[in-house]
């Protein structure tokens, strides 16, 4: 799970240095590195959220990338119910 979400972050991190954010992608890559050590989704995905806010207006692929990655990380948060769950919660009435 840990080497996921590093794997899913490294091409944001570049992409933000690429586009010149420099601290943005070295705050970003601390906070996920801290994430996978501790285990911290809940930490990551507010990393997620503050760095969606900030780069709004880098550019419309570098947004995209980012809420692809706090998704990822809310799924796992929030694994919600089984397909069962969903099955018997439509089938009732």
């Amino acid at each position: 799970m840990a080497n996921d979400l590093q794997q899913q972050a490294r091409p944001l991190i570049d992409r933000l240095r690429q586009r010149g954010q420099h601290a943005a992608a070295d705050q970003f890559a601390h906070h996920v590195l801290q994430a996978v050590e501790r285990g911290s989704l809940l930490a990551l995905r507010e990393t997620c959220e503050t760095l969606l806010t900030a780069v709004e207006a880098i550019d419309p692929v570098t947004q995209t990338m980012v809420e692809e990655l706090r998704v990822a990380v809310e799924r796992r948060l929030n694994p919600g119910p089984g397909p069962s769950a969903t099955a018997s919660a439509g089938g009732s009435g």
